[in-house]
């Protein structure tokens, strides 16, 4: 059996720890210079500083982070350490494999086979990376996509900060336009944009019906008036992507789900194994 350390103990690394085949590979440990972290378990996995996870001697070490430079760090120490076996770069793969985006064209793929009606919506675009796939796989809908197009507003980063679910600031996420997201569409023509606050950005949408859904806002308060907008309107066999559920980053984002089902009772909710929580919501 192989052995393997990760090194980067955050959202990523967790992520990655999930997608582990145990039945060939052995997680080690994790290792971060996060002294806050070190001496935690994650899954049962201790988290050492990054030495002494190199010390365990692993085959293989996971570089769980994204950034070029983080990642050359991280080599480097490794090396210095003492390690001379083999690195995964999570950068690279992650620019060559996305479960979220292959999950996304799975689902457009059943709804339209199975010929599930209905328009398809995005709350939360920001420059549009899923806007432009959901409007290319679906170029005979309409498409609705909301957002400020300015970052965070104010009122959300308030409850953000009130319940302690993250560390929104306003405006955080504010570097996007309407035009330039529209300028990234395949079939522009399709897109209604409503800019503005979620949940007064949907007035007069309450009759419309949806067969796919993004929900992408991040943040708890937005989240929850999603669901509670869009799950009724979902059209029988309509799905929702819902980002972040388990998401570190973002703990609103799972806090919504459990207030909403508190409230209206069990979703039919698939997590999925991605790297920033994911899941699937069916409307039955």
């Amino acid at each position: 059996m192989k052995t393997i350390i990760i090194l980067g103990a955050g959202q990523f690394g967790q992520a990655c720890a999930n997608l582990i085949n145990t039945a060939d590979t052995k997680l080690l440990a994790f290792g971060d210079n996060n002294s806050s972290l070190q001496g935690t378990y994650v899954g049962g996995v201790q988290v050492l500083p990054v030495e002494d996870a190199v010390d365990l001697k692993p085959d293989c070490a996971l570089i769980a982070v994204t950034d070029q430079t983080r990642t050359a760090q991280l080599q480097d120490q490794a090396k210095k350490a003492g390690f001379s076996g083999a690195f995964l770069l999570l950068g690279q793969l992650y620019r060559w494999f996305d479960i979220r985006s292959a999950t996304l064209h799975r689902m457009a793929d059943r709804l339209i086979r199975q010929q599930i009606p209905g328009d398809i919506a995005e709350l939360g675009v920001y420059k549009g990376d899923l806007a432009w796939q959901l409007n290319a796989l679906f170029p005979d809908r309409t498409i609705h996509l909301f957002d400020t197009f300015e970052g965070f507003d104010a009122r959300d980063v308030r409850e953000e900060a009130k319940q302690g679910f993250s560390r929104a600031r306003e405006g955080d996420f504010a570097d996007t336009s309407l035009e330039a997201v529209r300028n990234r569409l395949p079939y522009p023509e399709k897109a209604l944009f409503h800019k503005g606050f979620f949940p007064r950005t949907a007035a007069g949408l309450e009759n419309c019906r949806f067969s796919l859904v993004s929900l992408d806002a991040d943040l708890y308060a937005p989240i929850l008036a999603g669901l509670e907008f869009f799950y009724p309107c979902l059209s029988s066999g309509g799905m929702i992507l819902l980002h972040d559920y388990n998401n570190r980053r973002f703990r609103g984002a799972s806090k919504a789900v459990e207030d909403y089902e508190k409230a209206h009772g069990p979703l039919p909710l698939v997590p999925l194994c991605d790297l920033h929580g994911t899941a699937v919501i069916i409307k039955v």
